[in-house]
């Protein structure tokens, strides 16, 4: 129950317009500065008017032009109220260059209190992004640059203030970009406005004036006190500034920021470790060190070596140690650093610290290095004894062999780590593990949204097999309706028919032309339905090899199409599914399907003598083809 006072579900959160037409019910008229209750109204109809789209451009761009002539003259404290910064937000990139310098001038004459305005910052930041980022027209590109130019100065300038202050600092964070010409979206807060994450074609490259405010930028980075970085927007600010430097390939500033950070902060002594704001600009430090093997390898030498281990099991310090291992330049201290981690691996799962292990196996897989000795800890800290046949398992719920039961959850990192282990250049033993499973264990698995992609790596890794595949299709015989019947489970389907030989395939369609009622009736059943034609080969087999023979054909044409597709929006059958092929037109009558009232007689199975299959490439033998 998600209430204790009544059961049922949680009450769904009301959007930003629902909750602006309530203030305005009520005479409210937002936080921030005071707007009249006619303004009010009228932006409450702008924001949802805006909901809808239009049928022209020239409609759009009336629409926004009016909206923005009812503000002209008082754009500083439309920008200050809640509702009239978000419109402004939203129809801004839309309006013509006039528009948008006229609010730029209007924000700048006071820009202490703009910059640290709750509302009036964000409307100042979309600025930034929309005059520096996004194409315009030639007029107005000098007024825009110098307004840029201004901004960024006295952001720059205020460093030691806005970095600590909760409104500027992420405004002096987007002023960085814009000095350096790199985009760094935060993660969390993307596509709150729509439309600014997309914008990432600098305008203002080579600038002198620009250049001159990143220099002072770097005087003020190199003259930061070391308590003062324990605040966590500071921290932040300082991580955006590394990050933006590291995208630009500006090297020279950012070497000398790199070696003032760790010998200020992270060179003395492990007490940094208690300070989270800290430890995340170490991390971002690593990320940013990784060009240099220089760097990296005095950051190991001064802060990791010795204390792997130690800091592994850290509850703050283990992140580190997941973005060092990611980041590693080279075998020969990868190999090193193994060499000091591997005895400490069961001591590190039994305290929860799974990110780690998945970083050290990354890393084994991305370096082609110790990954046989990687693989063999990591079975014997599961208990999973010489020959590794319960390390599948033991993997993908991240538990010792001793307590592993049906009822355990599916965890996140176990399945992470079993995907980078069928990477593995000689990962028989992680194959054989795999299919030693039950069908209807495997079923499970792959029908999970954290375990489905476990089949996505199977059929894709270049180091497993055709027969390998072949026994997983055997392995799954009488769980493939189930499987289709399921959401991510119907996408773990796909992606192996989508890999399957003629004859596998023809296995499959036979078992799911047996409960084809079932597949049609259901939610996500019905897709896999149609793509394996299993109305074509239950009542006009002779055709269905050419049928699907020639959807093979048109996916393998449209396949660079395909992986560039945007994946689908909440509510599809699943996760990533491709875009439609054209049609596939059978030469045969128009489908109409019969469906008798009885329940349908499996049908004899068909000799392989009888099925016309198409005749195959020769493919390269495969080490695992013997399993």
């Amino acid at each position: 129950m998600n209430d204790s006072r009544g059961g049922g579900r949680p009450k769904k959160k009301r959007s930003f317009l629902q909750k602006a037409k309530k203030f305005g019910r009520q005479g409210q008229r937002g936080k921030g500065t005071n707007i009249a209750q006619d303004q009010y109204d009228y932006l409450v109809r702008v924001l949802e008017r805006w909901r809808d789209p239009f049928e022209q451009d020239d409609e759009k761009q009336m629409f926004v032009s009016n909206v923005f002539g009812q503000m002209e003259g008082d754009e500083r404290n439309f920008a200050g109220n809640q509702l009239a910064s978000r419109v402004i937000e939203l129809l801004i990139p839309h309006a013509d260059a006039r528009v948008q310098l006229n609010l730029c001038q209007a924000l700048s004459q006071d820009l202490r209190i703009i910059c640290t305005d709750q509302f009036a910052s964000h409307v100042m930041e979309k600025l930034l992004i929309l005059s520096s980022f996004s194409p315009q027209e030639e007029e107005g590109r000098e007024g825009r640059l110098g307004w840029v130019r201004k901004v960024c100065r006295y952001l720059v300038n205020n460093f030691d203030e806005f970095s600590t202050n909760t409104y500027a600092s992420h405004l002096l964070r987007t002023g960085v970009q814009c000095l350096t010409g790199c985009r760094v979206l935060d993660k969390d807060k993307t596509g709150q406005t729509e439309g600014f994450d997309t914008m990432d074609q600098y305008q203002f490259k080579d600038d002198p004036e620009l250049k001159e405010c990143l220099e002072i930028l770097e005087e003020k980075v190199l003259g930061v006190e070391a308590e003062v970085v324990e605040d966590d927007l500071t921290s932040s600010t300082i991580q955006t500034i590394l990050k933006c430097y590291h995208k630009s390939e500006q090297n020279e500033g950012l070497k000398k920021m790199l070696k003032f950070l760790l010998d200020k902060l992270f060179y003395s002594s492990l007490y940094f470790l208690d300070s989270q704001a800290n430890v995340r600009l170490l991390e971002t430090v690593i990320e940013c060190s990784a060009k240099s093997e220089k760097i990296f390898s005095k950051i190991h030498k001064k802060i990791f070596s010795g204390n792997l281990s130690l800091i592994s099991k850290h509850p703050t310090g283990n992140f580190v140690v997941q973005r060092f291992f990611e980041n590693i330049p080279n075998s020969e201290l990868f190999s090193s650093c193994w060499t000091e981690v591997s005895a400490s691996l069961e001591d590190i799962l039994g305290g929860g610290f799974t990110g780690v292990v998945l970083s050290i196996v990354k890393a084994a897989v991305k370096l082609k290095c110790e990954q046989s000795a990687v693989l063999q800890q990591l079975g014997t800290a599961l208990h999973c004894g010489e020959e590794l046949e319960q390390l599948a398992p033991a993997c993908i719920k991240l538990m010792i062999v001793e307590n592993l039961n049906d009822d355990l959850p599916i965890h996140l990192h176990g399945s992470l780590i079993l995907q980078q282990l069928l990477l593995l250049n000689k990962p028989i033993k992680v194959i054989r593990s795999l299919l030693l499973m039950e069908g209807s264990q495997l079923r499970k698995v792959f029908s999970d949204p954290r375990g489905s992609h476990i089949m996505d790596k199977f059929i894709k890794s270049p180091t497993v097999g055709e027969k390998s595949r072949d026994a997983l299709v055997r392995r799954l015989s009488g769980e493939f309706v189930s499987l289709a019947c399921s959401k991510h489970g119907s996408k773990a389907f796909e992606n192996l028919w989508n890999a399957a030989s003629a004859k596998t395939k023809q296995n499959i369609v036979e078992e799911l032309s047996k409960q084809d009622t079932v597949l049609q009736s259901h939610q996500f059943g019905k897709y896999i339905h149609k793509s394996c034609a299993v109305s074509v080969w239950k009542y006009q087999k002779d055709d269905w090899n050419q049928h699907i023979s020639k959807a093979d054909k048109e996916r393998e044409m449209f396949k660079d199409i395909l992986e560039d597709a945007p994946k689908k929006r909440k509510g599809d059958w699943s996760l990533g599914k491709s875009p439609k092929l054209p049609k596939v037109e059978v030469k045969a009558e128009p489908e109409e399907e019969v469906k008798p009232k009885e329940e349908v007689k499996p049908e004899p199975e068909v000799k392989p003598e009888e099925v016309k299959e198409k005749k195959k490439k020769k493919k390269k033998q495969s080490y695992l083809d013997d399993l």
